[in-house]
């Protein structure tokens, strides 16, 4: 019997100068899926490369991080603390 080979679907990358983190959504033979971030220096070295598995539980609280950033980020604009969002390089 042939099992599948896992499904792997690009979600995307977010790039910068400093380097890059890449968004995977696998889903193994059984079913069983999570998010995959690959995190990788500009440097172009694997020393620094990072990779973190997300289950359910995880990917919520990324979503609640991001939830909490931008309301962080909107008050502060809003308060004039925030002129614009730049890398300082």
């Amino acid at each position: 019997m042939q099992q599948n080979p896992p499904l792997h679907v690009d979600l995307g990358a977010i790039e910068t100068l400093l380097g890059s983190l890449q968004f995977t959504f696998v889903v193994d033979a059984s079913g069983d899926a999570h998010i995959q971030v690959s995190a990788s220096s500009a440097s172009g070295g694997t020393k620094g490369d990072v990779l973190l598995m997300l289950d359910a539980q995880g990917y919520e609280r990324l979503r609640s991080i991001v939830r909490a950033a931008d309301g962080v980020i909107d008050r502060l604009i809003r308060e004039g603390k925030v002129r614009r969002m730049v890398l300082p390089y």
